[in-house]
């Protein structure tokens, strides 16, 4: 799975909405940043250009061996996003790209006014992927605009359309791949290629 999410981000689909982000980072002044379930370091050693100190942790002890291989600035942890291994207040900027949102535990690592960026699905985001594979496909819903002890910033909605030809590995960017019947893996895997839309709710959220 992590060689299947690597080769699918590494052909650029993403960058796009990487390039938003880091943009975001500079925007803010991130000395000290923390990208929480960063899996490979896709994200993380993009922002390690525009943030001195970087830090990435996942439960995958695979994901964090391919990271910190790939990677040799940021640090890289095998750990929860539940219990991140850092005191109170000590980070800038926290990261939650496509993962939970540990609500409490990202405000305890937060400084005072620290910033929390989050990254989900748009509601159009992968909707020919769904089309393929589901009779009735379903659009994402917009996420949240109040968080306690949190002030929503900003909510920007980005997206971008291309030909993916690896649908498959495509597909390993979603929880449709465990979530879905055999009949609709196999319309995947019958599929040589997809114009696909990539779209993107970036959040950003300060402490409070």
């Amino acid at each position: 799975m992590v060689l299947a999410r690597s080769k699918f981000l590494e052909e650029g689909h993403y960058d796009f909405m990487r390039q938003f982000v880091k943009d975001k980072l500079v925007d803010h002044n991130i000395y000290t940043l923390i990208d929480g379930g960063c899996g490979q370091g896709y994200y993380t050693k993009e922002f390690k250009q525009v943030v001195d100190t970087v830090y990435g942790i996942d439960l995958s002890k695979e994901a964090i061996r391919y990271a910190a291989a790939h990677d040799k600035q940021s640090q890289y942890f095998v750990a929860g996003i539940f219990d991140m291994p850092f005191p109170d207040h000590s980070a800038d900027c926290i990261t939650s790209i496509f993962t939970p949102l540990p609500h409490e535990e990202v405000y305890r690592v937060l400084r005072e006014n620290g910033i929390w960026i989050v990254v989900g699905p748009g509601p159009d985001h992968c909707i020919e992927l769904k089309e393929l594979m589901y009779d009735r496909p379903y659009k994402n819903d917009w996420p949240d605009t109040h968080m306690d002890h949190f002030e929503c910033v900003s909510q920007d909605l980005i997206s971008n359309k291309a030909v993916v030809e690896d649908v498959w590995s495509l597909l390993e960017m979603t929880p449709y791949r465990y979530n879905s019947p055999s009949s609709s893996l196999d319309k995947v895997k019958a599929c040589k290629s997809l114009d696909t839309t990539f779209e993107f709710v970036v959040s950003i959220w300060r402490k409070i």
